[in-house]
């Protein structure tokens, strides 16, 4: 027998009185008369009714936990029932007995909630005030496991996994004996582990629907709680800890063969207090009884933690699983691409992997996934992640095999970083030097280069970008192993004496792929030597008849990220870039002084006829980007750009109608572009060479406005257009049937603006000008509403603002006859008159006649 300390207290009322409930008595160190009373108000069922016999009928009995002073949990006990005599008012008594015990001596000699039940039924009044000594039998696994076969494993279950999500209340058991629902309640607490008695509480019946008591019987339902039907019992829901519990708990009586004793035996040593742990810990308690195989159970669903992997290889526990387990375990880890586990595979691959294949390549697979799937993350960071898997292959004399297998790019899924990544770690594991014939050999990999075309070429620029003589010593070897088409181009670049490339070598390089010519541009940028190379790729890429997407989408990228102070070159890239249907990229980068050579270089590519069939989107690109306006954007850009269009307006007039009419619609987007000196020739010249567009030219900015067009903007090339002569009707149709978006505040803003630019393009009468435009928007349906509702509140927001700057600026001793003249007296009592006219025809049955009178 368990010996045990327990504090008591007894909640009744004298025989014969008429006094209300409370703590007649108590004793034990923890608590007081006032704690007691909290503590069985806090776990109260209800008021029993005084019926002898069914399933609300007493004895009750409440299963608690509560804090003591010091933070330590009590696991407390209460046992409520009729003394069998009656107050002064003839009504029946019932008397509560509680007991609590520290956790921690549970936690030293687990024992049962029946075995303190029990404990308590078979005490007698009066107690002793220090406290009661128990005789609690020790916890016995065999107990609960006989309640759990007996009440059925599946609703036992489902009660302990239910409770890890919340309260319980069990229904539809009203048959059930008071004892044998005790009993069910402790077989529940006993497939969590014991732990978590320090966050348990139950109860044989609630009567008041307490959510405070975790897991009831109850006639119905309490609010809030899970319902356990005793009929129908149901498992928690999805993707919660308590489906994830229920879920373990049938595999381990199921498929793993567990008893139920095993399973109770191993909760009860978990005694470790749960009463702040999240529900999840309990999850992993349970799991830990088969902790190998729950790791493996999650590496077959994918739902493992890695912590766990290397936990259970760290502690060697893989060895329970059997060896196609362990490997598993182990190419799961694998499978994490995490360099920082290499020395635990180092630690455990021979005892798992032995002389099987399948770990190697999961090895190899990690690593290209690594290099080759890398996401933002930069090349050099891809291969310094990859490298350390060297040394464990370099432990298994796989270094080389490894090598040549990530290497090879994968058919789908590969980026632009993995070659260049790829290419360092060749140059990194092989070494510098390690390439000359007393080096060691790598037969796999120089075997598997001619297959990786871009890998090749990153090598090669890898080692361009450091000393001759392991380039030298490289070049010297990779003769042997590659093609001249794939090499030979390299040698004309980086070593002396450098030899431009021609078309015809190129050629040949894209047949091995046509990116590759994108990286040996890359790689003559960074060496600047875009000279030699130039030259050759234009002649190549204007002699195909058509370009893959793809590989039209990475010579793009190549040639707009492409770096050279050479104005001619910028001109040539943005000609090609032109050509592949992209938009100029270098000219925004240069100045006027540098155009002349821009100019030559831009029309070495601009010039040059299309293969026969081929599209020629260059127009359509270069005018859509200079329709745009966003060049304008960059610091001293718009001159260059301006002379680019000068050059192509001057042109044939199938290149130069396009850019003038890209040009006059980039008014539209760029506010003030009309002032800029270069564009004021380029006007005048397109101008002359264009007058059908001269005649049209603000209209040709106005159906080119963008939705957030600027009110100001909008007003002042109105304003341009009214000074030609265009009539109002046509300049607010544009506006209509283009994407600006009017609304009444942006007429407002519009009309405002053009009164002040016809002022100062010294058109007479601008005011009423205005107001003529007004007129017309106002008879747009859509608009006239709005429009005077936005007027009136702009004209009260500007009388405000000016009668106020009126009053701020008057002196204090000014007579208020000298305030204003009399001229402006006159015109403010017009307009006094006016807006009360305003008022009255605003109000309901108003009418309003234009000029003021109602």
């Amino acid at each position: 027998m368990t010996a045990l300390r327990a504090g008591w207290a007894i909640r009744g009322k004298p025989p014969g009185s008429y006094d209300e409930y409370r703590v007649t008595g108590c004793g034990g160190p923890d608590f007081s008369a006032a704690d007691y009373a909290h503590i069985l108000r806090h776990y109260a069922l209800g008021t029993p009714s005084p019926g002898r016999s069914g399933p609300a009928a007493l004895p009750w009995i409440t299963i608690s936990e509560v804090r003591g002073a010091d933070d330590g949990t009590r696991i407390g006990v209460a046992l409520e029932d009729w003394t069998g005599e009656a107050d002064g008012a003839g009504r029946p008594i019932a008397e509560t007995r509680y007991l609590c015990v520290p956790y921690e001596a549970l936690r030293r000699s687990p024992v049962s909630f029946t075995g303190l039940s029990e404990a308590l039924s078979a005490l007698t009044p009066p107690f002793p005030s220090d406290g009661l000594d128990l005789r609690v039998p020790p916890f016995d696994p065999a107990r609960p496991a006989a309640a759990v076969r007996r009440f059925g494993v599946q609703r036992v279950a489902a009660a302990a996994a239910l409770l890890l999500d919340g309260p319980v209340t069990v229904t539809g058991a009203g048959d059930l004996a008071v004892l044998d629902r005790l009993e069910f309640l402790d077989a529940v607490a006993s497939l969590l582990p014991y732990g978590w008695r320090t966050r348990f509480s139950a109860a044989t019946w609630d009567q008041s629907g307490n959510r405070n008591v975790s897991l009831a019987f109850a006639r119905q339902v309490r609010e809030r709680t899970a319902e356990l039907d005793w009929q129908a019992p149901r498992l928690p829901e999805q993707d919660t800890s308590g489906r994830a519990y229920a879920d373990m708990l049938a595999d381990l009586f199921g498929e793993r063969g567990r008893s139920h004793e095993d399973v109770i035996a191993h909760l009860a040593r978990a005694t470790e207090p749960l009463a702040d742990a999240d529900p999840g810990l309990a999850v992993r308690v349970l799991g830990s009884l088969d902790w190998p195989v729950t790791v493996l159970r999650g590496v077959e669903r994918g739902t493992h933690d890695p912590a766990d992997l290397r936990e259970l290889l760290d502690g060697g526990r893989y060895r329970e699983l059997g060896d196609a387990g362990a490997r598993k375990i182990l190419n799961a880890l694998v499978q994490e691409r995490a360099p920082g586990d290499v020395p635990l595979l180092r630690k455990c691959w021979a005892d798992i992997a032995g002389t099987t294949v399948t770990p190697f390549r999961e090895l190899c697979a990690a690593v290209r996934g690594l290099v080759w799937d890398g996401g933002n993350v930069p090349p050099g960071e891809r291969a310094k992640r990859a490298l350390p898997y060297f040394d464990l292959a370099g432990d298994l004399g796989g270094a080389d095999a490894l090598l040549a297998a990530l290497i090879t790019p994968p058919k789908r899924g590969a980026d632009e970083a993995g070659a260049e990544a790829a290419g360092l770690l060749v140059l990194d594991v092989i070494g510098p030097w390690s390439v000359t014939p007393d080096g060691p050999q790598w037969p796999a990999t120089l075997a598997e280069l001619p297959r990786a075309p871009r890998v090749v070429c990153a090598l090669m620029a890898a080692l361009g970008r450091g000393a001759a003589g392991p380039l030298q010593a490289w070049y010297e070897r990779l003769t042997h192993h590659l093609p001249e088409s794939l090499l030979g181009l390299f040698r004309l670049l980086l070593f002396t004496p450098l030899t431009p490339v021609d078309a015809g070598r190129f050629a040949r390089l894209a047949g091995h792929d046509p990116a590759c010519v994108g990286d040996v541009l890359a790689l003559a940028a960074e060496a600047r030597r875009l000279g030699l190379v130039l030259q050759g790729i234009t002649g190549w890429l204007t002699a195909l008849d058509r370009i893959p997407a793809g590989d039209a989408l990475r010579l793009k990228g190549r040639l707009a990220s492409a770096q050279t102070s050479d104005p001619a070159d910028r001109g040539v890239l943005d000609g090609l870039l032109l050509w592949l249907g992209e938009p100029p990229h270098h000219v925004t980068g240069g100045s006027a002084a540098d155009h002349p050579r821009y100019r030559k270089g831009f029309h070495s590519v601009w010039g040059l006829p299309l293969p026969e069939g081929r599209a020629d989107r260059r127009r359509q690109a270069l005018a859509t980007w200079l329709r745009a306006g966003g060049w304008a954007a960059s610091p001293g850009a718009a001159g260059a750009v301006l002379l680019l269009a000068r050059d192509l307006t001057a042109g044939p007039p199938a290149d130069g109608r396009p850019v003038a009419k890209a040009m006059l619609a980039a008014r539209a987007r760029v506010p003030g572009l009309d002032a800029v000196a270069e564009y004021q020739v380029w006007w005048h010249e397109a101008a002359q060479r264009f007058p059908e567009l001269a005649k049209e030219s603000l209209m040709t900015v106005l159906t080119n406005l963008p939705y957030n067009a600027p009110a100001d903007h909008v007003g002042r090339l109105c304003a341009e257009e009214m000074a030609r002569g265009v009539p109002n009707d046509r300049i607010v149709g544009m506006l209509l049937d283009g994407p600006l978006e009017l609304t009444g505040a942006a007429v407002v803003q519009i009309v405002d603006e053009v009164r002040l630019s016809l002022g100062e393009l010294g058109v007479p009468d601008a005011m009423n000008r205005a107001l003529d435009l007004a007129r017309t928007f106002a008879r747009v349906d859509a608009l006239g509403p709005d429009l005077r509702t936005r007027a009136a509140a702009t004209a009260v927001a500007e009388i405000d603002f000016w009668l106020l700057l009126i009053d701020v600026t008057a002196g204090p001793g000014e007579d208020d006859d000298v305030l204003i003249g009399e001229d402006t007296r006159d015109r403010l009592r017009r307009i006094a008159e006016w807006a009360q006219q305003l008022v009255k025809a605003s109000k309901p049955g108003g009418r309003w006649i234009r000029g003021g009178k109602s």
